[in-house]
């Protein structure tokens, strides 16, 4: 009898295991899925966090000349930079000469503490195998090697929180020591995107306000010279009128120069600033021709411009090309002309036209542009110090040069997408409304097209999510090269994208979706990530400004729709909006939920 009951119990307790080992296998899956995606989102908005990070400090940086002007435009910036990442005090040191000087920073007084020797830092920073200099560009240091630091520039340090980094650009250092509490920074520089946006560009705010100040002293001294002249005698000689220039208003020059943000603006300020001071009869601002590196164009000018002055060869082993980048001063053309040959064609060209001095424009080492000036407007000659001001003068607006590129790049990352390097959802919107207020001003037609890949989820499982990345860098760029040049491409989020184009009506769309899908079709993509290249399919959808939407939320939403309906038909078909998509139950709640998907991903 006892048999009878060991058996069923027995096969009841093997079952109830098998079942136990189900449901744990099936929770480990379930575990595991949900950690990755968990993990991508955490990687996708660590990537957005951190280039809206980079946007807005950037931002307050451009930003500090319209505040309170009495304030130290470093202590301004440092402000700003501990406010965006929640810093405690810190310093940044930044390179000059062979040595590393304290320029900017909150809770140290700067003139309390010593410059220190850039060998002193080789030390501290680890060599390859073998012994060999590092060749990376950023390095964080522990907390011993913070002391080391902190006791070189007699530097008080607390005994947790600190944080360490060195980054390095060509010959340029910046170092930063300071109190990092919620380790934002720390993490900010793991990302090399992050390091190469803010380090040089401090280090650049901190090399121009060292100019500057040296600028405003020289002025100070000047003004006393002149002071004491006019105690001891009773006339002032020409030469001592003209180095008593107001330093408020040279001040208002450095100002003008450095808060333009567009080149055209730029020469427009530079040309103002050395007609307000040396008053020339003529000013000719050349920069190297785009298309001939032996050429200068003219760029920007005042006074009497003769047609022959548009293109002045300038060759590329010219010697005076070789003095412009080693003389400090001002180059007087006719001195110049002197010691060179009778038929260089740049002296020939510029003293036939009446200019008389000239100054190089200079940004990262490069010469991108020269100031030519004429005779003064009354006749006289130039002073030293006159010529001394037009350097200075040329010398902050290359500067301001390259701090313009700084900005460029700045303004570029925030508007395109990192992987596809096509326009973001953010430039996108922003166009798409201007495009719909420009229809609607000129009483145009406007067409919005939203494609996407059809099973590109099989294709990342099949093939891997970098082969998936490669599929879209290489559909933009295919789909970029396609359309006209007043199409407006944009990566609409995921494997979507979008296609504004203006000037499009109907018929003209769907020729050009048409044409585009089958093209796309026909496309063979070479991977070296997949061995026999790939072929993908698109969905399209379009819709038409003003006959099926006024406003760009509608607007896009009846693009999502005619998206919709063409995946429904069965994919790799293009389809155009009508109102009878409206009353299907199926696409309407497939389109809400896109837009849904889409404000999340904006958000991350």
């Amino acid at each position: 009898m006892l048999i009878f009951w060991i058996i069923p119990l027995s096969i009841v307790i093997v079952l109830a295991v098998i079942a136990i080992a189900v449901l744990l296998v099936r929770l480990y899956k379930t575990t595991k899925k949900t950690r990755k995606v968990i993990s991508e989102l955490y990687d996708l908005k660590t990537d957005y966090s951190f280039r809206d990070k980079v946007f807005q400090l950037n931002k307050a940086f451009f930003g500090f000349r319209h505040g309170n002007q009495r304030k130290s435009q470093l202590l301004k910036i440092a402000e700003d930079l501990k406010a965006g990442l929640h810093l405690g005090k810190f310093i940044i040191y930044c390179s000059q000469r062979n040595m590393m000087q304290p320029s900017m920073g909150i809770g140290y007084k700067l003139r309390s503490l010593n410059p220190f020797r850039i060998d002193f830092i080789d030390k501290i920073i680890p060599t390859e195998s073998g012994g060999k200099k590092s060749n990376r560009r950023s390095f964080t240091f522990d907390l011993e090697q913070i002391k080391q630091i902190a006791n070189t520039g007699e530097l008080e340090i607390a005994p947790v929180g600190m944080f360490g980094f060195l980054y390095k650009a060509g010959n340029n250092l910046t170092l930063f020591i300071g109190e990092d509490p919620r380790g934002e920074l720390a993490k900010y520089c793991t990302i090399d995107e992050f390091n190469s946006a803010i380090w040089p560009l401090l280090n650049s705010f901190c090399q121009n306000y060292s100019q500057i100040k040296k600028n405003q002293d020289k002025a100070k001294t000047l003004q006393s010279q002149l002071k004491n002249a006019q105690t001891e005698l009773s006339g002032l000689s020409r030469k001592l009128k003209y180095k008593s220039i107001d330093l408020r208003s040279f001040y208002k020059i450095s100002n003008e120069l450095f808060s333009n943000f567009d080149e055209a603006q730029l020469f427009d300020s530079l040309i103002n600033s050395i007609d307000s001071v040396l008053k020339p009869a003529n000013i000719a601002i050349v920069v190297p021709d785009p298309d001939n590196r032996e050429f200068f164009r003219i760029a920007a000018a005042k006074g009497k411009l003769n047609p022959d002055m548009k293109k002045l060869k300038f060759p590329v082993d010219d010697h005076i090309r070789k003095l412009l980048k080693t003389r400090k001063q001002a180059i007087l053309l006719p001195i110049l002309s002197s010691g060179l040959p009778d038929d260089n064609p740049f002296i020939e060209m510029t003293l036939t036209h009446g200019y008389l001095v000239m100054e190089r424009l200079e940004a990262d080492s490069e010469i991108k542009g020269l100031v030519l000036i004429g005779e003064k407007s009354d006749g006289r000659n130039y002073e030293d110090s006159e010529l001394d001001i037009f350097s200075t003068i040329s010398n902050m607006a290359s500067l301001a040069m390259n701090n313009l590129k700084q900005y460029h790049v700045i303004e570029k990352m925030s508007y395109t997408d990192f992987l596809t390097e096509v326009y973001n959802y953010r430039y996108f919107y922003k166009r798409l409304r201007e495009e719909i207020f420009r229809a609607k001003r000129f009483d145009r037609m406007l067409a919005l097209v939203i494609f996407d890949i059809d099973n590109f989820k099989s294709f990342n499982d099949t093939y891997g999510h970098q082969a998936g990345d490669e599929v879209l860098r290489n559909l933009a760029r295919l789909v970029t090269d396609s359309v006209r040049a007043i199409d407006i491409v944009s990566r609409y989020g995921g494997e979507e994208f979008c296609i504004i184009m203006p000037d499009t009506g109907f018929a003209n769309c769907l020729i050009l979706v048409e044409r585009l899908r089958k093209m796309i079709e026909e496309y063979k993509f070479r991977s070296d990530l997949v061995d026999e290249g790939y072929s993908i399919t698109v969905s399209i959808g379009g819709a038409i400004y003003p006959v099926d939407a006024q406003t760009p939320d509608r607007f896009i939403y009846c693009a999502d729709m005619a998206l919709l309906k063409a995946k429904q038909d069965g994919r790799n078909r293009s389809m155009m909006f009508n109102s009878l998509m409206l009353e299907d139950e199926a696409l309407v709640k497939g389109s809400q939920q896109q837009l849904t998907d889409m404000r999340i991903y904006e958000d991350l």
